[in-house]
């Protein structure tokens, strides 16, 4: 398949076409400004732009495009061409959630978000790099802790992306943390049956850094008492909670 990929150059487009191309179809990179050639088979909106209408199956990843159905493959599907997969903290939480909610229903959620400077692209990763972070991140970041700069919207998208996904109430609180690639949350999670261990599989530790171009959601740290558990979770939000769900969706894996 020919896969068009818009806003290819970015963080996030960038992980897209190495997905794309890992798994044995042809990326066509493309600016905002580019026409999207009539041969795709697909197209990856990997940075916002105004409403468009495409021709074939759309992903949005975003969040910015209107009239989308929310799709998270092995959990949500749609019969839509037009959709989105959900803010990257969420589909971390939800992957690793996901076998847990099946078994014992998930009922809240209260997550505590660690998300790193490339939430905000190569420009958040390049402040971090040159210590220059008060415009894009609203304070010093190195070395430091910061409120999401949009944290507002990144929460509400967080409580409303995993609201639809599992139907539970949802509270969190977002944090920029001085780390190029990653995000973590500190969860509790509260389930209508009582949890088993086995549906939280964990490690020792875990750290962003050691999770960087993993295709998985680590989860550590567990703590369960009859239907309440307390949890870490972590994964590259650019690969694992971006890109190969996007792909994923406009492949219609």
């Amino acid at each position: 398949m020919k896969v068009a990929v818009i806003g290819a150059r970015g963080s996030v487009g960038r992980v897209c076409v190495t997905e794309i191309e890992y798994l044995g179809h042809e990326a066509i990179l493309l600016s905002k400004e580019d026409e999207v050639p009539s041969s795709v088979d697909g197209v990856i909106l990997a940075a916002p732009i105004d409403a468009l209408e495409f021709a074939n199956r759309v992903v949005d990843c975003s969040g910015e495009l209107p009239n989308t159905s929310l799709v998270l493959p092995n959990i949500k599907t749609s019969e839509s061409t037009r959709l989105r997969i959900p803010n990257c903290m969420a589909t971390l939480i939800a992957k690793a959630l996901a076998t847990l909610h099946e078994y014992c229903t998930i009922t809240s959620i209260v997550a505590t978000c660690m998300q790193s400077a490339s939430g905000r692209g190569w420009r958040g990763v390049q402040a971090l790099e040159q210590n220059n972070t008060e415009e894009l991140f609203g304070g010093q970041l190195l070395n430091n802790v910061l409120q999401h700069e949009k944290a507002e919207y990144e929460e509400r998208a967080i409580k409303n992306d995993l609201n639809s996904l599992f139907g539970c109430s949802v509270t969190a609180t977002s944090f920029r943390v001085p780390v190029f690639i990653g995000h973590t949350a500190s969860l509790r999670i509260e389930t209508k049956d009582p949890i088993l261990a086995e549906f939280l599989p964990s490690v020792d530790t875990v750290d962003p850094r050691s999770m960087e171009n993993k295709r998985e959601v680590a989860i550590s740290r567990v703590r369960i008492q009859k239907k309440t558990a307390d949890l870490v979770v972590c994964g590259d939000q650019l690969l694992c909670g971006t890109a190969i769900p996007a792909v994923a969706s406009i492949l219609g894996a």
